[in-house]
């Protein structure tokens, strides 16, 4: 693997901060601190490029909530400085990766995502007779820092760059495993660890149909004598190269006619249907936005808006019936 470096300076420019910055401000909630950096925004950018460059910069401490929704899990939130940060590394780092990343991995990468792997797990699914299902135990909070800071290192030669990853890796410093969820570099270093792990079943184990969605994956066969040892095998790589435990009671060993429940959805060679806790996840936010419009939170605009992009989800799958009961009209209800 070609490593490469001279990336520093480009996550440090101006122009990549002030990027940054606008992603940043992309679906986060408007407040003083945000209001603080924008009102002093050049001096902020510029400040913060002095503070990278000659080494003095240090992230802040997260705040912490727990949502509930689908599963109980702490979300860390950073100061808004330190989400500008984040998102200048990826930007710098995501067109690298994406050269090195398997066609098949789609969390949180441009142009694919859960719609896009549910679609491809269905094609694998029509040209398979059996599959296997995995997933990893607590996921984010079993990543080892130092494993996955190697694994940079393979990629990476830069030490200025290197040295700031560590800085975030490394925040906050107590612990030697685990990410917090919510970080862009959380979720863009979570998909780094597994690329290992995605080229050792395309290119050692030689399958063919992967797919993998974050800590998710499935392996598509039609050899039955084979998947034992072939679990064995993955479960093996996992464990020993990633310190990763497979959850035991999610493994998943069926044959395409019976369906795969993957990413909410439960897939057949010729439909897909919602999980029910997903379809009423969808009737949750649905009403949540009714009263918000009801209590003058939302304009109507907001509502048809937001309404129309959870029944168009809906509309991906097999729902019809009950997309006509959720906008109480035939005439409201898309038919895709």
């Amino acid at each position: 693997m070609r490593r490469i470096g001279g990336l520093f300076d480009g996550v440090v420019s101006y122009s990549n901060l002030y990027r940054a910055y606008r992603k940043a401000l992309l679906g986060a909630r408007r407040n003083e601190e945000q209001a603080h950096f924008y009102y002093n925004l050049e001096n902020e950018l510029v400040t913060l490029g002095r503070e990278l460059v000659d080494g003095t910069y240090n992230p802040g401490p997260y705040r912490y909530f727990m949502i509930f929704d689908p599963k109980e899990r702490e979300i860390a939130i950073a100061p808004f400085r330190d989400r500008v940060v984040h998102h200048a590394i990826v930007n710098v780092l995501e067109p690298i990766y994406e050269r090195r990343f398997v066609y098949d991995s789609y969390a949180t990468r441009k142009g694919k995502g859960t719609l896009a792997a549910i679609k491809r797990a269905q094609s694998f699914l029509r040209e398979s007779r059996y599959y296997i299902k995995l997933d990893i135990s607590k996921y984010f909070a079993s990543i080892d820092r130092n494993t996955l800071l190697e694994i940079l290192k393979r990629k990476l030669k830069d030490a200025r760059l290197l040295k700031l990853i560590t800085t975030i890796v490394w925040n906050p410093p107590d612990e030697d495993w685990g990410l917090p969820i919510g970080n862009m570099t959380s979720q863009f270093f979570a998909n780094v660890y597994m690329d290992p792990f995605d080229h050792f079943v395309k290119e050692t184990l030689k399958q063919r149909h992967y797919i993998r969605y974050m800590d998710d994956f499935v392996v598509f066969t039609d050899d039955r004598s084979g998947i034992r040892g072939l679990l064995d095998r993955m479960r093996a790589y996992l464990n020993d190269e990633l310190g990763l435990k497979v959850k035991e009671n999610g493994v998943v060993i069926n044959t395409s006619m019976h369906g795969l429940g993957f990413l909410g959805v439960r897939i057949f060679p010729s439909t897909i249907r919602i999980h029910r806790k997903n379809l009423t996840r969808c009737m949750r936010k649905i009403r949540l936005r009714e009263r918000e419009y009801s209590k003058g939170q939302i304009d109507e605009e907001r509502l048809v808006r937001s309404v129309g992009s959870i029944v168009a989800h809906m509309a991906q799958f097999n729902t019809l019936t009950l997309r006509r009961k959720v906008m109480g009209s035939r005439s409201m209800v898309p038919t895709g």
